[in-house]
């Protein structure tokens, strides 16, 4: 009888000890997401600054770590994708864009959201913008809508 009360005291406490850094491990995954945003963030703006094209946005989500900034007044459009640990980019008019739609992948449990554009003019033909979350890529999808 006093091991019955011992197994049960100690999975209560197991239990509560087990409960306790939940909210630790969700700010350290705040943490190392934000820190994430912050250098892919810094690599869309380097390769940005190495365009040769003039290019001034008006409506940007590289700040939100997509490679997509658009210029409305010159009718251009900033497209770049992480390849490896180098930086994809290319500055495209708009009129070059085709279709575009924002997508989700699942694939083993794990959902990638992204921005799929078809360049057909391009160098290259297709475009993958990865997106943090759906809001983000259909925010994407109107903001390349609206283009």
């Amino acid at each position: 009888m006093i091991f019955h009360w011992l197994f049960i005291i100690s999975t209560l406490i197991l239990c509560a000890v087990a409960a306790m850094p939940t909210r630790g491990w969700l700010a350290l995954a705040e943490r190392v997401k934000s820190s994430t945003v912050r250098r892919r963030q810094k690599r869309l703006e380097e390769a940005l600054a190495a365009q040769r094209r003039p290019f001034t946005p008006d409506e940007s989500f590289l700040d939100r770590g997509v490679g997509l900034a658009l210029d409305h007044a010159q009718g251009l459009v900033f497209l770049a994708v992480p390849d490896g640990t180098q930086t994809r980019a290319e500055i495209l008019p708009a009129s070059a864009l085709g279709a575009h739609a924002a997508r989700t992948r699942l694939e083993n449990g794990f959902q990638e959201h992204f921005v799929e554009i078809s360049a057909p003019g391009a160098a290259r033909p297709s475009w993958r913008l990865p997106c943090g979350d759906a809001a983000l890529a259909f925010e994407v999808d109107s903001a390349l809508s609206r283009l």
